[in-house]
């Protein structure tokens, strides 16, 4: 009777443990879900592992898999996806589901693999509509236009034999250009890793012999306004000594990245896909960019992607901070986030006021704040920045979760910027 009487004790303990860590798993799971709703990946993944021996093993697999590809650890992360779907027994509900099946969506199209990035639109589409709200829809359906159109096209590749040197100029608004070759035909590009996807101009499409491939579908400008664009494919590009084969352009009409109040014209912009097939880039301020043949593994984790959407943590009055990460713009600015998180102090200090900002689509008025002596601090680095631009509300466009953008006023303050995107990492010299 003792033994039995132990044994009921021991089962019943046993019981009351796996309620409580259930409990404390659902716990964990809405503060991590709360994480990844707000695009805080720095804070998510920090979370996660002081927290992971709390979690069971379908929800290790689950968060795992949405670091890796934040993390830009692409191929791992579809690993711990498939791992998971294959699991005989899941409980994850209909949103876990399609933010899975997002971020196999993700892992396809960083891995140029668009066929694929197709099939897992088309999924989500189909099988988890009514989780997704009628943007997020609208989004995928324009998307999932874009990777049926490029479904035939092989993936992007670079050629690096060496290391490579490539100088840059500053345009007549102080954004960073270099130049690019097409069928021997070189033109002055802006080099931008806040562009999703590089960019050219419609009237250069036939000059270089690009393939062209018209399409139905709209990219979002800054200002909100949806921009009519086509698809184009240069076979191979090069700039320096480095050569890409299979690059991705949208094709927008002249006047759609044009800024004529200011005679200032360009030929397109080469964006984020290229620059992060680089794996590793050092921008310097003698305007220089170079890139090793080998990365260097600088251990930082400052530097995550959402998508094609580069994110730097920023230190800021004791707390991390996630940026827009853009080297296409000239300045700083500061977003609602930030705003909401310091109105009191922002308040007592500023007058509200308008200013304007433009990019592609025009040039549009906001409400808001210039702000002076705002120190910001990038892992060992820290500078003060003056007039930023503060939005006192939410903008239309993917940036409603971020604190600000970083710019180049930033970066002129340094000798030399480090962007490791194969180690995640964003040093400053």
């Amino acid at each position: 009777m003792r033994y039995l009487m132990l044994s009921i004790i021991a089962i019943t303990l046993s019981c009351a443990q796996s309620t409580k860590k259930l409990i404390d798993d659902t716990k964990l799971t809405q503060e991590l879900d709360s994480l990844i709703e707000v695009q805080d990946f720095f804070k998510l993944k920090k979370q996660y592992r002081s927290q992971k021996n709390n979690l069971s093993k379908e929800n290790s697999l689950y968060y795992e898999a949405i670091i890796l590809n934040r993390f830009n650890d692409l191929e791992a992360s579809n690993s711990k996806i498939a791992k998971l779907l294959n699991m005989e027994t899941l409980h994850l509900n209909d949103t876990m589901f399609n933010t899975l099946y997002n971020t196999r969506l993700l892992n396809h199209v960083n891995l140029y693999q668009y066929k694929e990035a197709a099939e897992a639109s088309e999924h989500i589409l189909k099988n988890y509509r009514l989780v997704n709200d009628s943007s997020k829809i609208e989004n995928l359906e324009n998307e999932w236009k874009i990777w049926t159109s490029l479904s035939s096209i092989p993936p992007q590749e670079i050629i690096k034999n060496e290391d490579a040197t490539i100088p840059m100029t500053k345009d007549k608004v102080g954004l960073f250009n270099i130049d690019a070759s097409i069928n021997n035909k070189t033109y002055n590009y802006i080099f931008d890793t806040g562009a999703n996807i590089s960019v050219i101009k419609r009237s250069l499409v036939e000059e270089l012999g690009l393939t062209y491939i018209e399409s139905d579908f709209y990219v979002t400008a800054f200002t909100g306004e949806k921009v009519d664009s086509d698809l184009a494919i240069a076979k191979e590009l090069s700039i320096g000594n480095l050569t890409f084969k299979n690059v991705v352009f949208l094709v927008l009409n002249d006047e759609d990245i044009s800024f004529p109040q200011i005679e200032y014209f360009i030929n397109g912009i080469i964006g984020f896909p290229v620059i992060e097939a680089m794996e590793e880039v050092r921008i310097s301020k003698d305007n220089t960019i170079s890139t090793p043949k080998t990365p260097i593994d600088y251990k930082q984790n400052n530097f995550a992607l959402d998508g094609l959407t580069p994110i730097i943590a920023i230190e800021y009055q004791n707390d991390t901070l996630s940026f827009g990460f853009d080297t296409g713009a000239k300045s700083t600015s500061l977003y609602a986030p930030f705003f909401r998180k310091y109105k009191k102090e922002i308040e007592q200090r500023y007058t509200s006021q308008t200013f304007t900002s433009g990019s592609a689509g025009g040039i549009i008025e906001f409400e808001g704040y210039i702000m002076d002596s705002i120190p910001l601090t990038i892992g060992n680095s820290k500078t003060s920045l003056s007039s930023i631009q503060l939005h006192k509300n939410d903008i239309e466009a993917d940036a409603d979760h971020f604190y600000g953008n970083l710019g180049q006023d930033f970066i002129k303050q340094f000798d030399e910027m480090i962007i490791s995107f194969k180690y995640s990492s964003v040093i400053f010299k």
